[in-house]
Formats: C-alpha cells, sequence, structure tokens
C-alpha cells in the first residue's frame, strides 16, 4: 500500500513536471502559429470591355437577330486565343517593353459575356505588376477588334470601349488565423504533456512497486 499512486501522489507528479508540459504547451503554440502564418498574395488583374454585335434595321424579326447574335458571343470567345489575335498583342507589348510569350497571355486570359448583353470582357490576371496587366489588356483587345473578323466571315466589327487605365489588386490571405491556431496548438501541447506526465508518472509507480 506503501507504492499505491493515488490522485494526490498524481497531482504532485504534474506539478514537477509542468515546466515541461508548459514547453510542450509553447511549442505546439509556436508551430501552429508559424504554419498559418502565411504569407498573403496579391492578385492583379484589369479588364477592358468589347461590344460585339451585327444590327440590320432591315431585320424582320430583331429578336431573332438578337439572339442570334447571342448565340455566336460563344464562338467569338472561343476562337479568342487564336494565334491570328494572340501574336500582334504579343508584339505589341513587345514595342511596350512588356516581355511576355503568346503562352503567357493565353494563361493570363479570361473572355466573358455578361448575361443578355452583346459584350465580351477581356480580364488579364495573376500578373505581377498592374501596369503590365493593364498594357496586357489594352493591347490584347485592339488585337482583337482588328483580327478576330478575319477569322470568322460577317463577323462584326468589335467595338471596344474604354481602354483600362488601371487594375485592381486582391489580397489574397493564406491558410487561416494564426492568432486562433496558436491557441489551438497551446491547447493540444498542454494536454498532451499532461497525458505524458500522466504515464511516464504510473511507468514510474509500477517500476517501483516491482522493485
Amino acid at each position: 500500500m506503501d507504492n499505491q499512486f493515488t490522485v494526490t501522489d498524481l497531482f504532485k507528479h504534474l506539478f514537477r513536471n509542468a515546466w515541461w508540459i508548459v514547453i510542450l504547451g509553447i511549442i505546439g503554440a509556436l508551430g501552429m502559429y508559424f504554419v498559418n502564418k502565411q504569407p498573403s498574395s496579391i492578385n492583379v488583374s484589369a479588364t477592358r470591355t468589347m461590344y460585339v454585335g451585327k444590327i440590320d434595321s432591315n431585320a424582320k424579326d430583331p429578336n431573332s437577330q438578337v439572339n442570334g447574335n447571342a448565340w455566336m458571343l460563344k464562338t467569338y470567345r472561343e476562337i479568342g486565343k487564336d494565334r491570328t489575335i494572340i501574336n500582334p498583342a504579343v508584339a505589341q507589348l513587345k514595342k511596350q517593353h512588356v516581355k511576355v510569350t503568346a503562352a503567357e497571355l493565353r494563361s493570363t486570359l479570361e473572355l466573358s459575356s455578361p448575361e443578355t448583353t452583346l459584350l465580351i470582357k477581356a480580364k488579364v490576371s495573376g500578373v505581377d505588376k498592374s501596369s503590365k496587366a493593364v498594357k496586357m489588356v489594352n493591347a490584347y483587345t485592339d488585337s482583337y477588334a482588328k483580327n478576330a473578323p478575319k477569322l470568322i466571315a460577317d463577323m462584326p466589327q468589335p467595338e471596344l470601349m474604354s481602354a483600362a487605365k488601371s487594375a485592381q489588386t486582391t489580397t489574397i490571405v493564406s491558410g487561416g488565423s494564426p492568432k486562433k491556431a496558436a491557441l489551438f496548438g497551446l491547447v493540444v501541447g498542454l494536454a498532451f504533456g499532461i497525458v505524458l506526465a500522466f504515464f511516464t508518472g504510473i511507468y514510474k509507480n509500477m517500476k517501483a512497486v516491482k522493485n
């Protein structure tokens, strides 16, 4: 009975080992804090809009004409990354001292059409500088307006909206909240330390009993 490991003995054992329980808690907190404190990334994008539609004042069914134009928008977007359009844009950018390949321009380019419109919105994103994004989207849309009608017979001449003057920046934060992660790490570290101390206490008691 003298070697019985009582609850009082357990608390005394935990108190004696409190220093490394606290250390484990601090390690857990710091570890989770730095894992979740990832650097934020900034996404730069620039957009320019084009109107692509054909108006025939002599059309017998104006609604049918509008629907036909809207249906063709998908085709007009599909040809948007053809080399007939991309290569002249790259050449123009080179004159503006912007180094970009045809593949890079394609990868940063997105074409979309707002619903119930005859508009094509060209968006360049994922570049590192605002000025570069602006020059890229303007050079691309200029080339599109000039060269896209060469690819499709009877395609209406795209009408360019105002040139892009500035880019939009969006901050993307990676990971979760570092403070919440640190608190979670602290709790886990302390809990692990207490459990470890508990089992080491039992082990020492069993060893003492055997002796």
